[in-house]
Formats: C-alpha cells, structure tokens, sequence
C-alpha cells in the first residue's frame, strides 16, 4: 500500500476512536510518510503521542515496506496512555517516556511535535545537523520558537487544496481545508534545500488559489 492511502485509509479509522478530536489530518500523516520515504527516517522522537494516529500509520508503514524504526514518544495523558494500547497495532514497538527529561544519549533523524507544552530547548539536544522537524498544524509560535535555536534552518508551512472528508472529526468541516504543517530542516544539505524551496513555492501557489 502506498503511503498517500495508508494514511487516508488510518485517518478515517482513527477518526471512528473516542478522542479523535485532536488527531493529526490525513494530509500531515501523508507528509510524514513521505518525509520517511524520501530521506530514509530509521529513527524518530514523537512529541505528544495522544491517541497514537501517527504513531500507528508510521509503524504500519514501516512494517508494509520491511523498515526497522526506532520509535519514541512522549505522553503523560491518562486517557491518552489507555487509548494508545488499545489504538497502536503495533504498541510494544514505541519507547514511551512521560516526558522528554527521561530520554537519555538518543539523536532522531525526525521529530514530530503534536502537543501545546512541547520543551524546544530540550528538543534541540535530539537534534543532529541533518534532522528534520514536523509541527502538525499551523503552530505559528511554536515554530517561531524553535527556529530561533537554528539560524540555518529552513522552513514552510505544507498545506494543500483538499478539503475535510465528511468523516473528519474535531473543528473541521467539509468546507474547509485539510491541516497540514510546518516543515523544518535545521541545517539542510543542497538537495533538501530544493525540496525545501519547491515545497515554499507550492505553497505560494496554493495560497493564491485559496485567496489568503
């Protein structure tokens, strides 16, 4: 299964799950997937696992296409430590720490952050030269405060033209736009500041057709 279905076919899953209010839009599992192909992620921090939607596809993902991956993630939530049990098929292969303090000697080739109480000061120490980070949804000050610790990066907000599906949850409706993310590579290579620059000029692109 490729990646663009696999993350259309778990969000809607996903979205049938008490709690799904809060779960990452199919679009940004879809980005996430294919950060993973292109630039070979093996290892990856999850801040703020909630429920498990992005966890779940990227071990399934992974799992489809024979991919070992380190997976941490962060979650201190009781119902949220319950639900990801019960939603993860493949729950024995995170490393869960209730918080970033207790991951110890690890860097990650990408980090997701999905929660509001994120410690980008700490999450600078996962970082290598080459790691990518991914803010699901248009996290403005979030992504203004961990710029600051990387004068080198580069960064776009990935959106797209699709609309919610009608089974979307939370404050989405049909008439609007799916949610996508923000991109950042702290210190990127030549060829991942092209994919960089060709992904701010879609985004332009798409801007205008929206009319923001």
């Amino acid at each position: 299964m490729n990646y663009k279905r696999l993350s259309i076919e778990n969000y809607k899953c996903f979205c049938a799950f008490e709690g799904s209010e809060y779960i990452a839009s199919e679009f940004a599992l879809e980005i996430i997937l294919k950060l993973i192909k292109k630039y070979k992620v093996r290892n990856i921090l999850e801040v703020g696992l909630g429920i498990g939607a992005i966890a779940d596809t990227v071990l399934k993902y992974a799992k489809q296409h024979h991919l070992t991956i380190d997976y941490v993630g962060t979650e201190a939530n009781y119902f949220c430590l319950h639900a990801l049990r019960n939603n993860v098929e493949d729950y024995n292969k995170i490393e869960l720490h209730a918080g970033l303090s207790s991951i110890k000697n690890k860097k990650f080739d990408l980090i997701i952050v999905d929660g509001s109480d994120a410690d980008f000061a700490k999450i600078t120490s996962f970082c290598k030269s080459d790691t990518i980070i991914f803010i699901e949804g248009d996290r403005e000050g979030q992504t203004k405060s961990i710029i600051e610790f990387f004068p080198a990066a580069r960064h776009v907000n990935i959106i797209t033209l699709d609309r919610n599906r009608l089974y979307a949850h939370g404050t989405s409706t049909p008439e609007s736009y799916m949610g996508g993310g923000q991109l950042i590579f702290v210190d990127p290579a030549a060829g991942r500041k092209l994919f960089w620059f060709k992904e701010k000029v879609s985004t332009y692109i798409k801007r205008k057709i929206r009319g923001v």
